[in-house]
């Protein structure tokens, strides 16, 4: 299991329109908005780092998204099997 922070910056005017996208995407959870500044922390959960990169790409490609960053990166091994 792969999970990263991503910050996203949207225009103020963006920021419902954008997260309610955000919200649209499997294993993203959407944690902190600010408005006025157009900043978006969001936590995305992916299985691969293949995964995870992807998912990064897709919200870049989102209408309005100035900047998606990742901050944090964790993997975690599945030692179930």
């Amino acid at each position: 299991m792969n999970i990263s922070g991503i910050l996203v910056v949207t225009a103020p005017d963006n920021m419902d329109a954008t997260v309610a996208r955000l919200q649209q995407m499997e294993g993203i959870d959407v944690h902190h908005t600010d408005a006025p500044t157009g900043r978006i922390i969001i936590t995305q959960e992916a299985k691969t780092i293949h995964d995870e990169v992807d998912g990064l790409k897709q919200i870049r490609t989102l209408p309005g998204i100035i900047l998606a960053e990742m901050s944090y990166h964790h993997f975690e091994e599945d030692h179930s099997n």
